[in-house]
């Protein structure tokens, strides 16, 4: 926390995460000690933002015979940034150009199933994960390769 000069009425906090609910608290120093915290501020919830924070650790996931199991570690609620938040899910035959999407809408889904007859066992993908919500879609991982279930 900033310190603040005895005669201001008023101080401003920065860099605060986007749709987080926030309770402030004023504590007075001088020569003689601390005082007690003030009484908590109201509740402030941030306004919502694009979220900024992808999905960590895609994976791939063993699965059934013409499946493509893709794996994620979810972004956890503080770095959501705001309300419809959820996964895009892209991914491609290796070497091949146009990325298939898929939305997941659920903000604590880790996996995605992709379910292709027509995919050998085996078959190497590039796959990457997005976020998005009601403001925006965000970052997606970085790509990363994984073969279709045997």
């Amino acid at each position: 926390p900033d310190l603040i000069s005895g005669d201001m009425e008023s101080a401003m906090a920065v860099e605060l995460n986007p749709w987080v609910e926030y309770e402030f608290r004023v504590v007075a120093t001088n020569k003689i000690g601390t005082g007690d915290p003030s009484v908590p501020s109201r509740v402030i919830r941030t306004n919502e933002a694009v979220p900024k924070t992808p999905p960590a650790n895609v994976s791939g996931r063993s699965g059934r015979r013409h499946e493509l199991v893709i794996a994620w570690e979810p972004v956890s609620e503080e770095f959501q940034s705001g309300e419809g938040f959820g996964y895009i899910v892209a991914f491609r035959p290796n070497g091949t150009r146009g990325w298939k999407e898929k939305m997941v809408t659920s903000s604590d889904a880790s996996k995605f199933i992709y379910r292709d007859e027509s995919v050998p066992p085996l078959t190497p993908f590039e796959v990457k994960v997005g976020v998005y919500n009601n403001k925006g879609d965000g970052p997606f991982s970085p790509i990363v390769v994984i073969c279709s279930a045997e």
